[in-house]
């Protein structure tokens, strides 16, 4: 049988990435989806990431340790030959797709090969799993958190106009702008414009701020007196807990973050039917440039 495995690594909204792509892959090729849940996460001594797929309605089989060495044995072998630049890289141990540049390759589309198959790279565009989008809505939507703060949270987003407004500060990181295209960090003017303008288009919406902590950095935006806080500092914590409030909400400003972007993808499944309209602002220095879906706006 053939099989596509993924090479997990990175925080939630990367895995989803991965998955995304792979499953997608799985899908057109008629092979078994395999992830990989250990190889990216023992030596992240940085970010100390873990695998957070198991937590959602994925479906795939966790890879075995004897199927994990085709990995280890690509990355030893790939430091004697420095890192080929080639997309499609054979080996006698299976076939890899290697993400060497961050951006859409159309290759993935139209790769049919029968061989093992493994994907290694973040892969974030939605242009990979455009055509499996129902599918990966279903398999990648958190659950109903059992926390009664949550739930009353989530009542609330559903019920107004709600703005889930995320900002990732990238702190933890020695270099943040190294998350950024050409390093250009979005400035504090440049979120409030933003903010201006879905308040100019819905003069009714609520804000609702997303952040990994309450950042004195926060204090300089322009903020709703309205505005509520959903930080870890304020009582919401859990990453998926987090994304399924995020889904929740109707409108989306969000800096480059994949997580905060796939909170505003997935919570396109909730408003997509009721025919009002839903207003998506993304930064535009997402180190993909292929990362952002047609119909959002960029600021």
């Amino acid at each position: 049988m053939k099989s596509v495995y993924v090479y997990l690594n990175g925080g939630l909204g990367n895995q989803m990435f991965q998955y995304a792509t792979a499953r997608a892959l799985a899908l057109r090729t008629g092979a078994e989806l395999v992830v990989d849940t250990r190889s990216g996460f023992v030596r992240d001594f940085q970010y100390h990431r873990s695998y957070e797929l198991n937590y959602l309605p994925i479906q795939a089989r966790v890879a075995t340790k004897l199927e994990r060495l085709p990995i280890w044995f690509f990355r030893a072998e790939n430091k004697l030959r420095r890192h080929e630049l080639n997309l499609i890289q054979q080996r006698l141990y299976g076939n890899f797709l290697v993400e060497t540049q961050r951006r859409f390759h159309k290759e993935i589309i139209h790769y049919r090969h029968p061989a093992a198959t493994w994907l290694v790279g973040y892969w974030q565009s939605p242009l990979y799993f455009q055509d499996c989008a129902d599918t990966l809505c279903a398999e990648l939507m958190p659950p109903q958190p059992t926390q009664q703060r949550f739930l009353e949270i989530g009542q609330l987003l559903r019920e107004t106009e709600s703005v889930a407004l995320g900002i990732r500060l990238y702190e933890e990181s020695a270099t943040p702008s190294a998350h950024a295209m050409d390093g250009l960090i979005k400035t504090v003017t440049e979120v409030n414009a933003a903010i201006a303008r879905l308040l100019t288009l819905q003069p009714d919406a609520k804000v609702f701020l997303f952040c990994t902590h309450r950042s004195p950095n926060l204090s300089e935006l322009n903020l709703p007196d309205s505005t509520v806080f959903l930080t870890p500092d304020d009582g919401y914590e859990g990453t998926i807990e987090t994304l399924w409030l995020l889904a929740q909400c109707k409108h989306h400003i969000f800096t480059n973050s994949s997580y905060y972007w796939w909170g505003a993808w997935l919570s396109k499944v909730l408003y997509l039917s009721t025919n009002q309209p839903q207003h998506i602002y993304a930064a535009d220095n997402f180190i993909n440039q292929h990362g952002l879906c047609a119909e959002w706006k960029k600021f």
